[in-house]
């Protein structure tokens, strides 16, 4: 935001001042600029507009000295910023234009400077860079945001016409990986989930779609679940897996305006369910659940990122082992002989590592224990 006194600040000007006391003169907002020359001989006063910094000389206030009066009044009462008078044709303000000033808090200076239009060129780039930077940082404000539930459940209306007060996602994918085999598993799951709303006197609605490569269903209901994992959590895996052959991640119910996470956490499932086989639900990942939000968090990600290629560049300079030792000492919770086990090494050379390792993460201070916790952090996704 510009504001009265940063132009007062501005080095094009020799000098400015204050023509008559006005309070708080110096924090108005300034949102364009203008010239005042013909106004009084035109009556077109309107052209100004609420917030407009105005410089003018009043030359025609030479001739006409109570024109100076008129204009410099009609100003005032279009709430312009502020005015800046060159004393060229006028050196002190008539006592109804103080008085005004005063009144309506409007501010007027007069000012020396060799030239207007360089002065009008600065405060005209000012206030272009002000709304650049305000772009900015409006864009900003939308890459750190948190989600908006409400946007959230106006998506979800859009997208599955659910209404209700808490969602649960799933995530499937045929055993088979053809699109003939997703389509014919996609009319299976519809009916599935139909039959499960028409059970459940809770359930608001089923839908089902597909999403690139996999089939997402959602299940919306009219209550709030009455604990973290509700008593649909296992049911819900019990009549999917009516189905047929599949591989399903079912999320945690939660509230309609974070069904976005509800979508996270039933992929997720779905990754760990690729490996375990059958339905995961995300209820019961434990450390997988864990992972997987590291994964998907790119400031955690970034600062683990960071701690392996420390690591990483040591041992490609020294040819050393200090990773995977690490990933090891982590694995093992912390036990050294343990970690010196899997690695087939001496626990002294364990030992030494984990010494090169503190001195590389510059955490010298740490003991193994500490240590070990900030390497399960680090490896955990």
């Amino acid at each position: 935001m510009i504001t009265v006194g940063d132009v007062m600040n501005m080095r094009a000007f020799d000098r400015i001042w204050l023509a008559a006391p006005c309070e708080g003169a110096a924090s108005r907002e300034v949102v364009g600029v203008g010239t005042l020359d013909h106004e009084p001989f035109t009556g077109s006063y309107d052209l100004f507009e609420r917030g407009e910094f105005i410089f003018t000389t009043l030359g025609f206030a030479a001739m006409h000295p109570d024109l100076a009066e008129e204009a410099l009044l009609a100003l005032i009462e279009r709430d312009v910023a502020a005015v800046a008078v060159k004393p060229v044709a006028l050196r002190a303000l008539p006592e109804r234009v103080v008085a005004a000033s005063a009144e309506r808090g409007v501010p007027v200076f007069f000012y020396e400077g060799r030239y207007m239009e360089r002065v009008i060129a600065d405060l005209m780039n000012a206030l272009d860079d002000d709304a650049a930077e305000w772009e900015r940082n409006h864009l900003i404000d939308l890459m750190l945001a948190p989600s908006d539930e409400q946007a959230v459940r106006s998506t979800f209306f859009t997208i599955a016409g659910v209404t209700g007060a808490t969602i649960q996602c799933l995530a499937i994918q045929a055993v088979t990986e053809d699109d003939a085999s997703l389509r014919a598993l996609q009319k299976v799951v519809e009916g599935v989930l139909a039959a499960y709303g028409d059970r459940w006197s809770d359930v608001e609605r089923t839908f089902v779609c597909r999403y690139r490569a996999m089939i997402l269903g959602f299940v919306s209901f009219k209550r709030p679940p009455l604990k973290a994992i509700a008593i649909s959590d296992a049911d819900l895996a019990k009549c999917i897996a009516t189905a047929g052959p599949l591989v399903c991640g079912i999320s945690q119910e939660v509230s309609l305006g974070e069904g976005d996470l509800a979508l996270r956490q039933a992929m997720a499932a779905l990754r760990t369910a690729h490996v375990e086989g059958g339905i995961v639900r995300w209820t019961t990942l434990r450390f997988d659940a864990f992972r997987a939000a590291a994964r998907t968090d790119r400031l955690y990600a970034r600062s683990a990122d960071l701690m392996r290629s420390l690591l990483f560049d040591y041992d490609a300079e020294h040819d050393s082992d200090l990773g995977v030792t690490a990933q090891a000492f982590a694995a093992a919770c912390g036990e050294v002989s343990r970690t010196a086990e899997v690695l087939f090494q001496h626990p002294n050379t364990v030992r030494y590592r984990l010494k090169k390792i503190k001195e590389v993460l510059a955490v010298q201070d740490l003991t193994d224990r500490e240590l070990a916790a900030l390497l399960q952090l680090v490896y955990l996704a």
